[in-house]
């Protein structure tokens, strides 16, 4: 868990006050390191921070392993308690628990921080001399260690560093130390009250939202309790009834047309696609007949000619015959698939204009009021039957047209 979402948790918390107020010293003397808490938020950062501060070093030793492992041990048990008891309805019960929890926390026993000069001096002890960091690790935590020239060296490296600020000729870096140290721990002071107000501030702004929720929701049955006392008015009532019924009815009107006009808007798109293809397969019929007639009177038989000058003309009259029947059936063909394609474009104007009158009607029912004899002549000319297939003498059918130059004449 981040330490935002545990803050939230706190807000929500029955005593968010309690959780906020609660202080704690963590205090590690070895390292010469100590630390005021105030706030379950602040002491979750730091043990947070503690945490993610010893993940940060790659292969560290298993005795700051243990410190690692005591930081997130202790945040578990932190979260675990706000989970628990956030609920509870005695701050004397949550008192009472937290201080059986205050004791792992308060505990004198040989952890780092991760951040310390000796936790770092230390580390790099490590990586330099590896056999000589137990050494130099049990100096601090005041066992000490002589066994071996590494134990040694380790004594030595760590007597050295600890004793370093004892000469005259360091006073400069002792001081500069103390000013580090002072700094440091005003950026913690600092760090807890701001973990201190943010939590109040989460919690101030919960509560306002609560309230300022209930305003709106008040607003609402005002504002609606109005608009229901001027919509039941009786001098406004019956104009805003019949503007809702003459929408209802042009609605339904709507509804009622809304597909034939979408069948007929599909319907011109299928029939142009059907008009084009007859007008494509017309020009290839007509280069074949075209190319067909070109290679039957280039390549006329020598028996014509032969059988025509002879005497005997019956060759010539047979070929003429077929050449006759030939040109009929093309010409009959040419006219079968011109009437196709003409028929089909027809009709697809015809379905386009349907299309088009139906919303002109739609909108005459809007802005103006239809008579019943011009909406029978409009359903009519809407719903008339057209002629389908080949059409004859060319004629086309009757369309709405004659319904618009009425109106407009009118």
């Amino acid at each position: 868990m981040t330490t935002s979402e545990f803050r939230k948790k706190i807000a929500s918390s029955s005593f968010p006050e309690w959780y906020n107020s609660v202080e704690l010293t963590i205090s590690y003397p070895h390292i010469d390191f100590s630390v005021n808490l105030k706030g379950f938020s602040s002491i979750h950062k730091f043990l947070s921070q503690q945490i993610k501060g010893w993940e940060k070093f790659n292969n560290l030793p298993n005795e700051f392993n243990q410190s690692k492992n005591h930081f997130a041990q202790l945040r578990n048990q932190l979260e675990h308690f706000l989970f628990s008891h956030s609920t509870q309805n005695s701050e004397q019960n949550l008192n009472s628990y937290w201080n059986s929890l205050r004791n792992q926390f308060t505990q004198n026993t040989k952890y780092f921080v991760y951040d310390n000069p000796i936790s770092i001096f230390l580390i790099e002890l490590h990586s330099k001399h590896p056999n000589s960091f137990l050494s130099g690790y049990y100096y601090f935590t005041g066992q000490y260690r002589l066994n071996n020239k590494n134990d040694l060296i380790g004594s030595i490296l760590s007597y050295e560093y600890d004793l370093q600020n004892e000469t005259y000729l360091l006073r400069r870096r002792k001081n500069e130390k103390s000013s580090f140290s002072k700094i440091r721990s005003d950026l913690r002071n600092q760090l807890k009250e701001s973990e201190t107000q943010l939590t109040e501030h989460l919690t101030n702004a919960d509560r306002e939202y609560i309230k300022y929720v209930e305003k709106i929701d008040k607003l609402k049955e005002e504002k609606e309790a109005l608009f229901n006392e001027w919509f039941g008015g009786n001098e406004k009532k019956k104009g805003v009834s019949q503007t809702i019924e003459e929408l209802e009815n042009t609605y339904k009107e709507k509804l009622k047309l809304s597909e034939p006009a979408n069948y007929w808007q599909t319907r011109a798109e299928i029939l142009k696609k059907q008009g084009w293809i007859a007008f494509g397969a017309l020009i290839i019929f007509v280069g074949i007949v075209v190319w067909s007639l070109g290679e039957l009177l280039w390549n006329v038989p020598d028996q014509i000619y032969s059988s025509f000058f002879k005497g005997d003309k019956s060759a010539a009259i047979r070929w003429s015959i077929i050449y006759v029947t030939f040109i009929s059936f093309m010409a009959f063909t040419v006219r079968a698939i011109t009437k196709v394609m003409f028929s089909s474009f027809h009709l697809a104007r015809d379905s386009e204009e349907r299309h088009t009158l139906t919303y002109f009607y739609l909108s005459l029912l809007k802005d103006s009021k239809v008579e019943e004899a011009d909406r029978q002549l409009i359903m009519q000319s809407l719903f008339s039957r057209a002629d389908t297939g080949l059409l004859k003498d060319d004629s086309g059918p009757t369309m709405p047209n004659d319904f618009a130059g009425k109106l407009l004449g009118n």
